[in-house]
């Protein structure tokens, strides 16, 4: 009887956690000693992880507050700052998920309904994608939660910069302690995927390769978020096929679907001018540098936009180089000039 090819679907989903984390051991320790003070009913420090996607940031602080959870009287609070941009939302998040019921719309009863929760246990609040909070509500909020009892803060970034150019008067009062997270090598990855597979037992023995997984690893090019959902889509892929192993045409297909689905991912967290800029490189493949400023500039009065500086256009174009959303190439003239194409990964048998 065919039984598939993926055994525990749970474990390839973006949210799963595993009781292990591999390859994050330096970043964890860090971490922990952070927040050791718990253990003495004290205050924990404030924690600033950041990195590029796909590096471990959610993963491993979900971890340690699970474990927090699990092992000690503290709370531990997770808030995702994509879905919930406002002092507001924040705060009715982390009464929900105190368990605390505040009939009042006030930001002072909602704060004084968690403080009464709280009292005087530590509690671990732990913001991720703060980049997607506009920077003085950022300020107020990290400054709000502070003022709630024991509390330490865990901000994810992919930027570290977002949090040197707060407001010095919160910089003064929050001392973070950063933890970098570098994207992971190939080795790694592979790593990462073999603890997928074998030890959570993901995928039915026998239904793919060492070069599968290698292949996988070397197109997700550090990030283990993309690794895994690769090698999610290929494993349905080929279930849909009706095969029963993973074959290259099925981790080809699978990154595609991945690697499409990030794009629209990046783009949409980006501003209105970013996304303007990768269309008109979409549109127009190898674009010079020249001819994208005077496009972008007919195309914002177009819709409604007032055009950005030329300084300003070109640090939305490294933005994306960076994203590898585009990639560029120099022109062989005089000049510095360039010309763009949209960034895309090949796949090579």
């Amino acid at each position: 009887m065919y039984e598939g090819i993926i055994a525990n679907p749970e474990v390839l989903e973006e949210d799963y956690v595993p009781p292990t984390l591999p390859c994050r051991e330096v970043q964890k320790k860090e971490l922990a000693l952070c927040l050791s003070p718990i253990e003495k009913g004290l205050r924990p420090s404030d924690c600033f992880c950041h990195g590029k996607p796909g590096t471990g940031k959610t993963a491993l602080v979900k971890h340690i507050l699970e474990q927090i959870q699990d092992y000690t009287n503290a709370f531990a609070f997770y808030v995702n700052c994509w879905e919930n941009k406002t002092l507001n939302q924040i705060l009715e998040n982390l009464a929900v998920q105190a368990n605390v019921f505040v009939t009042e719309s006030s930001y002072s009863a909602k704060i004084s309904r968690l403080k009464q929760k709280i009292k005087n246990k530590p509690c671990v609040i732990a913001l991720d994608e703060i980049d997607k909070i506009e920077r003085k509500e950022l300020n107020d909020i990290l400054y709000i939660l502070k003022q709630m009892g024991k509390v330490g803060l865990i901000c994810i970034s992919n930027t570290r910069e977002y949090v040197i150019d707060l407001d010095p008067r919160i910089l003064s009062r929050i001392r973070f302690k950063s933890i970098k997270f570098p994207p992971y090598s190939n080795e790694e990855l592979l790593i990462i995927l073999r603890h997928r597979v074998i030890e959570c037992k993901a995928l039915f023995p026998g239904t793919y390769s060492m070069g599968i997984l290698e292949k996988i690893a070397d197109l997700a090019a550090g990030d283990a978020r993309r690794a895994v959902q690769t090698l999610r889509n290929a494993a349905y892929n080929a279930e849909r096929k009706g095969k029963h192993r993973i074959e290259e045409d099925d981790v080809k297909q699978g990154f595609e679907e991945v690697s499409e689905i990030k794009r629209k991912y990046t783009l949409q967290k980006l501003s209105e001018h970013h996304r303007l800029i990768y269309q008109i490189i979409k549109k127009n493949p190898g674009i010079t540098s020249g001819k994208l400023t005077r496009t972008y500039r007919s195309l914002c009065k177009k819709a409604g936009l007032t055009p950005k500086s030329k300084r300003s256009l070109s640090n939305y174009v490294s933005t994306l180089l960076n994203l590898h959303l585009i990639c560029g190439e120099r022109v062989r003239t005089r000049g510095n000039v360039r010309k763009f194409f949209t960034g895309k990964k090949e796949f090579h048998i």
